[in-house]
């Protein structure tokens, strides 16, 4: 008889299957996506400094940055009412070009949705038109056929009923 191991591996993995990785018992460090995707971050930061010239495009940045920032404070301190009401006027100011843009958007949807409304309409009249041509085409062809038969002496009467069963059928179908 082998002696019960606190901890067995086997055991713990027969009971528990799915649990291959379960870091919840493990007593090293936890590591969050989070905090593991700020220090791949870090890494790699530092990495690209290894470079001369990305380091002083760095410098360059960071510079300009910071003297950005201290200018924008500077006129803060300064005149913090001044400033602040500037900021509105600006808001303001975008708000007016948002609503004209707003409305000049809404006049060419009306002005489309007009056009199309029109082309439906003419689209239909085409088609009717093109109905009306078929069936007038249609009775101009049976007249053809009935003189040509009255040309060359042959009973119309059978053939005239015929023909006129026979388009009828076409038009069924074609419909």
């Amino acid at each position: 008889m082998e002696p019960k191991l606190q901890h067995d591996p086997k055991l713990e993995q027969a009971n528990n299957p799915n649990r291959q990785f379960d870091q919840a018992n493990a007593g090293g460090p936890k590591i969050t996506v989070v905090t593991g995707m700020l220090l791949g971050a870090l890494v790699g930061g530092l990495l690209a400094l290894l470079s001369t010239s990305n380091r002083e495009n760095t410098k360059q940045s960071f510079s300009s940055a910071k003297s950005s920032v201290g200018g924008l404070v500077d006129t803060v301190k300064q005149d913090p009412a001044g400033k602040a009401s500037q900021v509105i006027d600006q808001v303001k100011s975008a708000s007016g070009i948002i609503q004209e843009v707003a409305t000049d958007v809404q006049n060419v949807y009306e002005k489309v949705a007009g056009e199309v409304d029109t082309v439906k309409e003419d689209v239909n009249k085409v088609v009717g038109t093109a109905q009306e041509a078929k069936s007038d085409l249609q009775s101009i062809g049976e007249k053809v056929v009935d003189a040509k038969d009255t040309a060359l002496g042959q009973d119309t009467s059978s053939d005239t009923s015929s023909s006129n069963n026979e388009s009828s059928n076409d038009n069924k179908t074609q419909a």
